[in-house]
């Protein structure tokens, strides 16, 4: 199994005190083997590859192929031997993917970027892919409404140990996989400045992210580290609000925003493929053909199938969100 080194990252964890603190884990006791002589594969790597160095502020992406069609499931673990959650997430929570297709994270489509952090040292992350759903790892998605990369609560032996023991129940090897990516952060200067925020919302008790991680609830008045920060609002029953702001240590840098109620709580499906013409079934209720809007749906989960002849059927999970349009835009494998 290859070893690629790099750095993490998350979504701008700026300098908050860690939850885990403790010398680096030894390798061996936080990464799972992949089974010997396995088809299944699953590969996972960074923008600048093999044995990468980052600084602190740098953009990072991630990049992952399966071989067959696969659940996946990705996770950090830092040099204070931290464990967090990268994908599923609260903003790409389908982790359901296709065969031989290259994925990042974050997406071209997706509106937040993975930041390097503290500490330096070496980082590991970890992707498993699986035929079925993992429970023990599906549980924290439970938690992404108070945290979008979810911080996972144990020592990353007895998380490794708890993941290994879950997977080792499957009785074929060929039913999951594994990899893994390492990289660093490199040592240098880091910015302890702060200055002031002040996040003001109509109505009051939005929750608020900074840099995709929780920051608290409307009204704010607390100090962030300087620098430009993506900020988003969200309250139930009205439309999600992103705006950048610029924190200095001399000014006081303000927020208030009015958010727009959702006017309908249904939404909508927006569907197209390559090649087009392919027949959508939305929980096997036949819809059409794509290209597609399907409207009026409830939120909440809803299994999208695909089907042309000559074309692997595509089958996966999608979330309905109030008064929003998921996109959905597949590429269809033809029979070999």
């Amino acid at each position: 199994m290859k070893r690629r080194l790099l750095v993490l990252l998350i979504l701008g964890l700026f300098i908050i005190p860690t939850l885990i603190q403790g010398a680096e884990p030894e390798l061996k006791t936080i990464i799972i083997e992949p089974p010997p002589g396995a088809e299944f594969k699953v590969d996972v790597w960074t923008d600048k590859g093999d044995n990468a160095k980052y600084n602190v502020g740098e953009k990072l992406i991630i990049y992952f192929k399966v071989t067959q069609d696969a659940y996946v499931y990705i996770w950090d673990i830092n040099a204070n031997g931290e464990v967090r959650l990268i994908f599923p997430n609260k903003y790409n929570q389908d982790n359901f993917v296709r065969a031989n297709i290259v994925y990042s994270i974050p997406s071209s489509r997706d509106t937040y970027s993975l930041k390097i952090a503290p500490p330096a040292g070496r980082e590991v992350v970890h992707i498993l892919a699986s035929k079925t759903p993992i429970s023990t790892l599906e549980e924290y998605k439970g938690m992404m409404d108070r945290d979008p990369f979810p911080l996972i609560p144990q020592a990353p032996e007895i998380f490794t140990d708890k993941v290994k023991r879950t997977i080792e129940i499957v009785p074929t090897p060929t039913q999951w996989t594994t990899d893994n990516a390492i990289f660093y952060v490199a040592e240098g200067p880091i910015s302890t400045t702060t200055g002031r925020l002040m996040v003001e919302s109509n109505p009051r008790g939005a929750s608020i992210t900074l840099d995709g991680r929780s920051l608290g609830y409307t009204p704010y008045d607390g100090q962030v580290p300087v620098g430009r920060h993506t900020v988003r609002l969200d309250l139930a029953g009205y439309q999600p609000y992103t705006t950048e702001v610029n924190v200095t240590p001399n000014k006081t840098a303000k927020i208030d925003v009015k958010l727009n109620p959702i006017l309908s709580m249904e939404g909508e499906f927006y569907i197209t493929s390559i090649p087009s013409n392919a027949e959508v079934f939305i929980n096997g209720e036949r819809k059409g053909k794509t290209t597609l809007r399907v409207k009026k749906l409830k939120p909440g989960r809803y299994q999208v199938t695909i089907i042309k002849p000559g074309y692997e059927t595509f089958v996966a999970y999608y979330e309905v969100f109030p008064g929003q349009t998921t996109n959905i835009n597949i590429s269809l494998n033809p029979i070999r």
